[in-house]
């Protein structure tokens, strides 16, 4: 008696392929590893004890009322956003090309799963540290919350866009890759993760503000801690990031769909 497959509509197979892809993609990350996922949350903050440590007496006061090791990590973790997902992004069609020969896995789905992965991971820890700040006493805004979750949302979803094309562009022009991980590495420096927007000279931080990471950071600093101050920055500039990141992206995908699916 022959074996019955049920059909699903294209929604439901579009949520279990990517279900499926998400839990390889957490075996693969933590599966390793004894403390599993956990590392999710470890590595930005042991990152920021060690920097807190070196850099903490020399400008951590310039934070304000913000404990420098909070304000670290606001902006270590939309950091992580961007570049996880723009890495995510261009190993994605590679790391997952096996699994073209399934019908009902697409080109498109090893990039969706990988930006969902890492949204999932960041987000998460941050809510956690937010949560971790909040018990421990220090004044964060519960009000401003959805503003704060807008900032994250843009900074990935900028990150998504340029990792779809990057993910294109770099199966092509192998060498892109590391041009792009070159350019990724002064992101710590010019993105405000170590220091307050404001304390940079005003003829400086202008072209700082070229950076949409800055407000996305510095807004969300301003959203969870009340008396943060950061002049200049808003969330249009990231908006329109995130629609020229997502139109390059999707264009790239829809004329490279057919060489996708070859490689």
């Amino acid at each position: 008696m022959p074996i019955k497959i049920p059909d699903h509509s294209p929604w439901r197979s579009q949520v279990l392929v990517t279900k499926a892809l998400l839990h390889r993609e957490l075996v693969t990350r933590f599966g390793k590893y004894k403390l599993g996922a956990i590392w999710a949350f470890a590595d930005p903050l042991l990152s920021v004890i060690v920097i807190g440590v070196i850099l903490g007496p020399l400008i951590g006061r310039s934070s304000g009322d913000i404990p420098y090791p909070f304000f670290l990590l606001c902006g270590f973790m939309l950091l992580n956003m961007l570049s996880g997902s723009m890495s995510a992004g261009i190993g994605a069609a590679g790391a997952n090309k096996g699994l073209m020969v399934f019908k009902k896995v697409q080109a498109f789905d090893p990039f969706v799963a990988r930006f969902i992965f890492i949204f999932l991971i960041n987000a998460s820890a941050l809510i956690v540290f937010c949560i971790v700040a909040y018990w421990i006493g220090i004044d964060v805004s519960v009000q401003r919350i959805p503003e704060a979750a807008i900032c994250i949302i843009l900074t990935w979803l900028i990150g998504s866009g340029l990792g779809l094309f990057l993910g294109i562009a770099t199966l092509k022009f192998n060498e892109l890759e590391k041009i792009v991980g070159y350019i990724q590495r002064p992101l710590l420096f010019l993105s405000c993760v170590l220091y307050p927007l404001d304390a940079i000279p005003p003829q400086y931080a202008h072209y700082l503000l070229y950076n949409p990471l800055v407000h996305t950071i510095e807004y969300m600093r301003m959203m969870l801690f009340p008396s943060y101050v950061a002049n200049g920055v808003n969330l249009y500039y990231p908006t329109a990031w995130v629609v020229a990141a997502f139109a390059v992206g999707i264009t790239a995908y829809r004329n490279n769909r057919h060489f996708l699916t070859q490689q």
